[in-house]
């Protein structure tokens, strides 16, 4: 699995977001400097810090957070 901090984060777009108990939330769609955009539904999306994504196994980021946690990052 690669680390976050030599991540390839184009590698990473279109790919599934997991949280840390294992629950998929979505594809990321976007990112930028400093997060990434999830898009879980077509009216729910999340703007995740990258300083939580844990590790990637080159089909699905893996976050450093639960899933009763997520809704903190909920922008739509």
């Amino acid at each position: 699995m690669e680390e976050p901090a030599v991540m390839r984060w184009d590698k990473v777009m279109h790919k599934s977001a997991r949280t840390d108990d294992g629950q998929p939330i979505g594809y990321i769609a976007a990112d930028d400097e400093e997060s990434i955009i999830v898009l879980a539904s077509r009216f729910r999306e999340y703007n995740i810090p990258k300083l939580h994504v844990k590790a990637f196994d080159g089909s699905q980021i893996y976050l450093d957070f639960a899933s009763n946690e997520l809704e903190q990052y909920r922008i739509a």
